[in-house]
């Protein structure tokens, strides 16, 4: 039964981050599978982070180093996408993302609190977090806040499409994704189950926040596809020149914490995140295939 249902949640996710869906649907959906970060159940969780050596309780606290400043950071800049919105439907959508991300850094406040036993609320977390802050997420979230920074209710469209880009598809869509199909192995692994658990609730949420990206860049392109052609190309090129910038950073000295983290060298993660950019560029039918 447990089965069957994991199985049809990939489905559906599938279905939301590969193909345009009705702004109605999206929704809906998000609607029927609300869930809670108080439930989770993190009593295993706690007892197999004591049990861990101390190089693999360092990985797991930069994995969650990059959680927290995940959800903090877009928690904090989707605010702009709501104002320079271009219609009520992706207004009500960006709504319920922000809502989402506020669940998520709860859920990550929990695991510090209760599986790393951090005392102190979301301060003493931060400061954990900032310490544990490496180059190659500094200027990620540099670059998102470049495309994001611009949105205001005076925007152009373009600057919309472009932060849509930068955050829905590559930041969740890629980035993230790849973050959460390499922690899987290991939350499993090490015998993670509440990790796991909710790791599957937030990519539930983010394949329907990939989704909003995917539904409206494919309408962008149906609308105007050689200027949009433009648009997107830029954006997608400014993060594969960042991206092969970076694995050179990751590959001078951060390959132990990686492997540690998530289970493999940074040429993996490279790879890894490059297929995902591949998937998600055909889902807007940027590339064919």
């Amino acid at each position: 039964m447990v089965e069957r249902q994991a199985a049809a949640e990939v489905s559906e996710s599938r279905e939301l981050e590969e193909r345009a869906n009705a702004y109605e649907a999206l929704y809906a959906h998000w609607e029927r599978t609300q869930w809670s970060a108080l439930a989770l159940d993190l009593s295993v969780d706690r007892a197999s982070f004591a049990a861990l050596d101390r190089e693999d309780q360092e990985g797991m606290i930069w994995i969650f180093a990059h959680r927290f400043h995940a959800e903090f950071n877009v928690a904090r800049l989707l605010a702009p996408f709501l104002l320079a919105a271009p219609s009520y439907e992706l207004q009500l959508l960006l709504a319920t993302q922000i809502a989402d991300e506020h669940r998520h850094l709860q859920a990550v406040l929990r695991i510090y609190e209760e599986v790393f036993g951090v005392e102190g609320g979301i301060e003493a977390v931060r400061e954990l977090a900032d310490r544990h802050m490496d180059p190659v997420a500094e200027a990620l979230y540099a670059r998102l806040e470049h495309y994001v920074g611009r949105l205001s209710a005076n925007s152009v469209e373009d600057e919309f499409l472009a932060a849509v880009i930068g955050y829905h598809l590559i930041a969740e869509g890629v980035i993230a994704r790849t973050a959460q199909n390499l922690a899987a192995g290991q939350f499993e692994r090490l015998a993670f189950p509440g990790l796991g658990r909710g790791q599957q609730l937030v990519a539930r949420d983010e394949a329907r926040h990939i989704g909003i990206g995917v539904s409206y860049t494919r309408r962008r392109l149906e609308q105007d596809p050689e200027h949009s052609r433009l648009v997107i190309g830029a954006v997608i090129d400014d993060f594969v020149e960042l991206a092969g910038r970076l694995l050179a950073t990751a590959n001078d000295g951060m390959g132990a914490l990686v492997a540690a983290g998530y289970g493999v060298e940074p040429e993996g993660f490279y790879t890894e995140a490059m297929r995902l950019l591949q998937l998600r560029l055909r889902s807007i039918s940027f590339l064919e295939g």
